[in-house]
């Protein structure tokens, strides 16, 4: 499991600060949306620490198994819940109301159905709970419509918040790149 310095960087510290910019504390509930190999949710875990929980949410069966061998390395499993999702089966799995944030980091691109998946992130954030999307400007397959994104949300019952710039890793990189924010109306 070979990893470069600056993603080493980026699991001990560098992410815990961004993330705590963007308003994740100690005993929340959170859910890293597309996890893959866990850049965002090992940092989240650590954050959160054993009160709080992270349900790490991926389809990629490989990644979530680098994402558990790496785990031990920086973080405990005790705050994570890992949960394999195909179209969205995760419905029943999260009760309503019951997490303080949601990250939807480079991964909007592949979902067939944003209605479906902002109407689920309605059901089960808190009032007062954020929902923050990285659509990963630099160029991969299938770009996101950043402006038809807010389009839907906003349909669905959130409220753009704003967007930031962060130094932050994107796959194996840093970038410097934008995440978006937002909360229920």
């Amino acid at each position: 499991m070979e990893m470069s310095k600056h993603e080493t960087l980026w699991l001990q510290s560098e992410g815990e600060k961004m993330l705590m910019d963007l308003g994740v504390k100690h005993r929340d509930y959170v859910i890293d949306f597309g996890c893959g190999e866990g850049r965002y949710t090992i940092p989240l875990s650590k954050i959160v620490g054993k009160e709080g929980c992270v349900y790490a949410v991926e389809c990629d069966e490989n990644a979530m198994a680098i994402l558990q061998e790496r785990l031990p390395l920086f973080s405990t499993t005790d705050a994570i819940k890992f949960l394999k999702i195909d179209d969205l089966e995760i419905t029943t799995t999260i009760s309503d109301k019951t997490i303080d944030s949601i990250f939807v980091f480079d991964v909007l691109q592949y979902i067939q159905d944003w209605d479906l998946l902002f109407s689920y992130f309605f059901r089960v954030l808190k009032p007062n709970g954020i929902i923050c999307i990285y659509p990963a400007a630099i160029p991969h397959p299938g770009d996101v419509n950043i402006e038809l994104a807010l389009s839907k949300m906003e349909k669905v019952g959130f409220q753009y918040v704003r967007s930031t710039k962060f130094r932050m890793m994107h796959n194996v990189d840093m970038v410097d790149d934008i995440v978006y924010s937002f909360c229920l109306k």
